[in-house]
């Protein structure tokens, strides 16, 4: 009967103990169909480990070689030393030309096995060792973002980004679960967890994310001004590192994550996730044992780390969106796929939006509040109105209320209301309204001076106003709009100033010039300008 073994150790294990049994050599040749002189090597070999000892180092040596057998000789053998030379001067050199340069040499081997020699005798580059630095109470805070693809029960799958913050000494935890990571989500997700660890740490480390750092210049970071003005109100300095290595408190905390807040669990939807990841910092995180302090995170932060945070505000940065809107036709403010109502006095006016994470904020143009709605996600394309907004429903497109902010566009928009009345008396709201519309793409002095254009020639129509802008009139964006009107309520601050005429500065030089020649041959020297004497001493 054939045994079968299923390495090295068993077949000699079995070999010794059947011959220890009385087996003879013949028979185990035959059982384990292996020569006799085999045989007879791995008996004689057990014999003198038990009565003369071994090394368990040299054992392990002839481990890896062919059964303990001394290697055969290659081919490749006395090319060594010129393989070894050549790499000395030309490290990088490929194994296609240590081949072509040895088969000059009389090399008359295969390629392979010249790969596999060169692959162990190319020394390898040695890497830098990672050194763990630990900060003192207070001083660190590392952050970083981590995407994942969540099969949510009640929505469906999709992808979140994980905020997580984390304080250097204590390895205290905050994290929280976005669908975007725009400037706005990650300031405010800052403030989060400032709250969370009711105080500030004096740095953070980041990566090169543009919401961060906008370029690298001469080796030096540029931050982002924006994220700067956010980090000196909580009194804070970034730094922007380039390597993995140097934020390894934050990386290595969102394997913890992975399996042991998002794994064996289910979520219906984003708030649930975000209610279970609260859940799990209280519980899980904060009270777990670390492995490199050996404390919990939550125990040490209150003994120490809590009271060396600077601490927050009085007051938080403020963090909302701030935007231009053109208020539409029929009364709404275009954001984010969703539209907000706003009292029709200001239809195709430009509007201030200010959003809050969960609150939208409109103001006009005199920067007076006019509007408040919750805010709505992004992508909802809800239309949000107000019945305050709205008048009667019966004029609701009809010319009434757009009628003053046309008659607004200058004194020859009343001219021009009464000619389009006249000509289209059924429906000339829609052609005021169409007209006001344009204030998103012209200003308002080009649009007056094309209804006294259109006026002239008695041609009272919405498009014939476009057309007249399109061919006299430059677009211009709704930030040059707000800055062109900055830059006259600064012309009123300043006090006026009068450029004299350049014939004033021409007299000055040549009365100058002549005061030089009388000098000159009043002393009957040849100085110039600085070798003059002032006028007081010249006087004395």
């Amino acid at each position: 009967m054939t045994l079968y073994v299923r390495n090295r150790e068993e077949l000699e294990h079995l070999i010794i103990t059947m011959r220890a049994e009385g087996c003879s050599i013949r028979s185990l040749s035959r059982r384990f169909h292996m020569g006799r002189n085999t045989l007879r090597r791995i008996l004689k070999k057990k014999h003198l480990e038990r009565n003369e000892g071994h090394n368990i180092l040299t054992l392990r040596q002839a481990r890896h070689t062919s059964g303990g057998q001394a290697p055969r000789q290659s081919k490749l053998d006395p090319f060594l030393p010129a393989m070894k030379e050549l790499l000395e001067k030309f490290p990088a050199l490929t194994g296609q030309r240590l081949y072509e340069e040895l088969k000059i040499m009389g090399y008359e081997g295969g390629i392979s096995i010249l790969r596999d020699r060169l692959r162990k005798l190319r020394p390898k580059p040695k890497r830098d060792p990672v050194i763990r630095f630990e900060t003192d109470p207070g001083q660190q805070g590392q952050m970083d973002w981590s995407p994942y693809t969540i099969p949510f029960t009640r929505t469906g799958k999709a992808e979140v980004l994980c905020f997580s913050y984390i304080l250097g000494f204590s390895r205290r935890q905050y994290l929280d679960f976005t669908i975007n990571r725009n400037f706005y989500t990650l300031i405010r997700r800052h403030q989060d967890a400032f709250r969370h660890f009711e105080g500030v740490p004096k740095h953070c480390l980041y990566d090169g994310e543009k919401t961060v750092l906008l370029r690298w210049e001469a080796g030096r970071p540029v931050y982002n001004p924006a994220f700067i003005a956010f980090m000196t109100h909580y009194q804070c300095k970034p730094i922007v590192v380039r390597r993995a290595q140097s934020k390894g408190k934050i990386e290595a905390p969102f394997l913890y994550v992975e399996k042991n807040l998002l794994n064996g669990r289910h979520f219906q939807d984003l708030d649930d996730l975000r209610a279970s990841a609260r859940w799990w910092l209280r519980e899980k995180s904060d009270q777990h044992v670390h492995e490199t302090t050996h404390r919990p995170p939550l125990e040490l932060f209150m003994e120490q780390e809590r009271s060396a945070l600077q601490p927050l505000p009085l007051h938080d940065y403020d963090s909302s969106e701030v935007a231009l809107r053109v208020c539409s036709i029929d009364g709404f403010l275009d954001f984010e796929t969703n539209r907000y109502s706003v009292p029709y006095e200001y239809v195709a006016d430009i509007l201030t939006l200010k959003a809050t994470e969960h609150e939208v904020l409109i103001y006009s143009p005199e920067i007076e509040l006019v509007a408040h709605h919750e805010r709505f996600p992004q992508g909802s394309g809800k239309t949000v109105e107000k019945p305050e907004h709205r008048g009667s429903k019966k004029i609701r497109y009809g010319l009434q209320p757009v009628r003053d902010a046309f008659l607004a566009l200058g004194d020859g928009a009343e001219a021009f209301l009464v000619g389009l009345k006249q000509t289209y008396p059924r429906n000339c709201g829609f052609h005021a309204r169409f007209i006001l519309h344009l204030k998103e793409t012209y200003h308002a002095n080009d649009i007056h001076m094309a209804l006294h254009h259109a006026a002239r020639y008695q041609a009272f129509d919405c498009k014939a106003i476009e057309r007249i802008l399109l061919a006299k009139a430059i677009p211009r964006s709704l930030e040059s709009a707000r800055n062109e009107q900055a830059r006259k309520e600064l012309e009123k601050t300043l006090p006026h100033i009068e450029q004299r005429p350049l014939d004033e500065y021409c007299r000055l030089l040549s009365n100058e010039e002549k005061q030089d020649g009388k000098g000159s041959q009043h002393t009957g020297t040849d100085s110039g300008p600085d070798q003059r004497l002032p006028p007081d001493t010249e006087a004395s």
